[in-house]
Formats: structure tokens, sequence, C-alpha cells
């Protein structure tokens, strides 16, 4: 006799076994399938040579470089990144680790139902210090196959005496009105550099730097510099790799919040000397139109080694490109003039046009050095009232033209400046050219030998 129970319990005791053991083999395939997972390199599909990491000492005190590696073939992947004393610091920089290695492992897992298994994921970090505080850049070179490929940065900055992590609203002091003023700057400097000129995207340009405090997040404190990174693609051109933006802090000084401020060195007081009853020799070199990235380093040297003082007229398209020359010129002790932008004949523009040549340039040299030029000389000497109203500061010419500009013999700038030596001269050269840095050392052997004294142009002003 047939038991009617059995009979009617026996379809819903099936489908509970059937779906306790699908549920079953599901789990198990789920932890076969975790096994092989890089993210889980402790498993035991994955052997400890395919998976390190390892932690060592930086040259940076209480700085440790973690370096996770897996050689999985599916999924390979090679990450370092920074380990503090600082507890939430480390949690920080681990849990965005976690999250590239996560999208890496997700991305990738796509990539495999296309047998496409020729990815990579590479996070890079450069520590840089300035005071009491560290900064880290994190590279993320993300290569999902031979086409898809993305790379882009995380900064992180710590006051290493506290530990608490610093965004970018507290270098600005919180100051809607100094973000404004720095996002132009950025933007303008972008555009000013040659380095991005054919590359610049200026429609995304404008978007990412909008004065919005969560566009600029990507920042390190170096030196006496701060750095704004942007992402591969995100501005410029994927060719251009990582833009950065370098802006000494002496520049933005003023929009700084208190902590963040440097020490500013005062201006050089010009003390006028006496001429009566002296017999001294006194001579002012100046060297217009440069900085040149080799020659007038050459010409540092020169007057270093026979102690000589002289002014650089600089032009203010040359001064962008080459801020820490314009720095070293003048931490060398010698003085900066403006020249102008573009070099033009001054006497042929409108007033409009000619305060914005200097001005211009007097922002190239307050960007490099954290101050005004003391000079101005105009392009070719020339001059008139409308340019002497136009210009905030002195405009001084030469009294000897070495016309080493037309000549660019090296052979010729002695004769050319003995010849027309006089007591208090101004003579004019250039530090663009070779010839000239090669025909400098028997022009200072000589004025010393003869017992001149080097001035600057402001120097020996007070004598003419």
């Amino acid at each position: 006799m047939t038991n009617p129970y059995r009979k009617r319990r026996g379809p819903w005791i099936d489908l509970t076994l059937i779906g306790a053991i699908g549920f079953l083999g599901a789990i198990i395939v789920f932890l076969t399938f975790l096994s092989d997972d890089p993210i889980f390199p402790h498993s035991d599909k994955t052997s400890a040579k395919e998976h390190t990491i390892t932690e060592e000492a930086s040259k940076f005190p209480g700085i440790k470089i973690v370096t996770d590696r897996s050689d999985n073939k599916k999924m390979p992947y090679t990450v370092q990144y920074p380990l503090t004393e600082y507890e939430a610091f480390n949690k920080e920089i681990t849990t965005y680790i976690e999250q590239s290695k996560q999208y890496y492992i997700n991305m990738m897992r796509l990539q495999q139902e296309t047998k496409k298994l020729t990815g990579h994921l590479t996070i890079t970090v450069e520590t840089f210090e300035h005071d009491h505080y560290y900064s880290f850049v994190l590279t993320n070179k993300m290569i999902l196959n031979a086409d898809e490929r993305q790379t882009t940065v995380e900064t992180f900055l710590i006051d290493y005496e506290t530990g608490g992590l610093i965004d970018f609203r507290a270098l600005l002091n919180k100051d809607l009105e100094s973000l404004k003023t720095f996002a132009a700057h950025i933007q303008s400097e972008m555009l000013k550099n040659p380095a991005y000129k054919e590359y610049v995207l200026e429609k995304e340009l404008a978007f990412a730097t909008e004065p919005k405090w969560r566009l600029f997040k990507h920042f390190a404190l170096k030196n006496d510099s701060l750095f704004i990174y942007f992402n591969e693609g995100e501005v410029t051109k994927p060719e251009a790799g990582i833009p950065v933006v370098e802006i000494p802090l002496s520049f933005i000084n003023p929009l700084l919040a208190s902590d963040f401020q440097i020490a500013m060195q005062s201006e050089k007081t010009i003390i006028p000397k006496s001429d009566k009853g002296s017999s001294k020799k006194r001579i002012a070199l100046t060297f217009d139109d440069g900085p040149h990235p080799e020659v007038t380093k050459q010409i540092l040297a020169l007057l270093e080694k026979y102690n000589a003082k002289a002014t650089f007229f600089m032009l203010g398209n040359r001064a962008q490109y080459y801020p820490g020359l314009v720095r070293q010129v003048r931490d060398s002790g010698h003085e900066i003039g403006n020249h102008t932008w573009t070099h033009p004949v001054l006497t042929k523009m409108s007033i409009t046009d000619i305060e914005k040549e200097y001005n211009s340039t007097e922002e190239a040299i307050i960007h490099a050095i954290g101050e005004n030029s003391t000079v101005f000389r105009p392009p070719y000497g020339a001059i008139n009232d409308d340019v002497r109203n136009a210009i905030p500061c002195k405009s001084v010419n030469w009294t000897i033209d070495t016309l080493d500009w037309k000549y660019r013999d090296s052979e010729k700038l002695f004769p050319m400046v003995k010849e027309a030596l006089h007591n208090n001269a101004i003579v004019l050269m250039h530090d663009i050219h070779q010839s000239t840095a090669d025909g400098l050392e028997p022009v200072l052997a000589y004025l010393q030998k003869e017992g001149y004294e080097f001035l600057t142009v402001s120097e020996i002003l007070p004598y003419h």
C-alpha cells in the first residue's frame, strides 16, 4: 500500500535537495574562482612565487615603502605605496590601493571573456618634503589590452608633526577669491607652456580649472614650489602624458594660508655713493635678451670667477620658461631688469600695448623670484615720453655698444670694450650668443687688472 504522505512530500523534498546541491556547487565554483583571483594572494592556487609583499625603509624618516607584486598570468600587477606612523593616513592610502586593484581586476575579468589577456597594473610613488610636510604622488598606469590603457594621479599631503591630511582648501585658507586668482593662473600657465602647446585641449582645460575646490585635489609641495597635476588625457591629448604645473610659493605667497607662506626677501636699498674726492673706476656690465639655458650659466660662472656683478635685462617670453635660471641670476647677486615680453619697438606702440609688454614680463619675473625688477631697458634703446610715462621704473640704455649682436665674433668683444672704455660706463652685451660667453673672460680680466669696480646699473646711476 502506498503511503499518501510520502507521495505528497516527494516533489518539494526533491526540489529542496536539488536547490541545495546547486547552491553548494555555486559556492564551490565561486571559491574556486576566487582562489585564482590575485586580490586573494594567499589562496591555495597562488604560489608564494606569484605574489610577494615587501616593506623597506625609505630615506625619509618614518616612511616605509610597500611593494605589492603579483605575477599571476591572468591579472599581474606591481603596486608601490607609503606607510607612516599614523593609522588614519595608512587607512586612506591602503583604501585607495585596494580600490585601484579591485577596479583593475573587475576590468580584467571582462577582458578574460574576450581572451585579451595582455593587461598590467603599475602604481609607483614619489615622495617630496617641504618643511614638516610630506607629499606623496602616486602614478597609476593601467593597461587592459593593446588598445586600452589609462594613467591617473593620486596625491596625499600629510603634516608629519600631527599626521593630519591637508586638502587644497587649507593651502588657500578656504578663501574663494584666492582660488579664483589661482585657478586663472594655472590655466594661463598651461596655455603658455611650450611643452603642452600642441596638446592642450582648451575646452577641457577651461572646465578643469574652474574655481571649484574639488578640481584641485592633485597637488604636492616640493622645496619651495607647489605642483598641480592633471590626469593623462584630462586637459591635454594623451600623448602629452601627465601634465604638471609648477608655481613658486613666493609667487602665490599672498594667496596662501599663513602656515604655508614663506619668508620673502626684502627689497634691496640702493645707497648712492659720493663721487667727490674719489679716483675709483666703475663699470656696469649688462646682458640683454636672456635668460638662455646654456649661455647665461656660462656667463654667471665667469662673473663669479672675477667677483663681478652685472645687470640682466630679461625678456618675459624667455623668463617664463626658465624661472629657476632667473632665480639663479638673482641669487648670484646680480640685478634683474625688465626688457619687455617680445622685444618690440615701443615708440611705435599704443600706451596700452606698452604697459602690456612691461606688465606681462614683470609677472614672469615675480613668478620666478617673488619680487619686481628694479630697472627697465627699452628694446633697441627706443624711448620717448609715452614710454617713460607708461613704465613705472627707471629706464636705462647704455654708453658702450659692443655690437656682439651684430658680429657674433668672440675675438671682437674685448677690442670693442677697450676702445670705448670710460669711467662709469654701462656696457651692452647679450647673454643669448655663445660668442659673447666665449669672449667675455678677456674683458673681465682686463677690467679687473685696470682696477674697475663692477657695479649693477642701479648702483652706477648716481654717478651719471
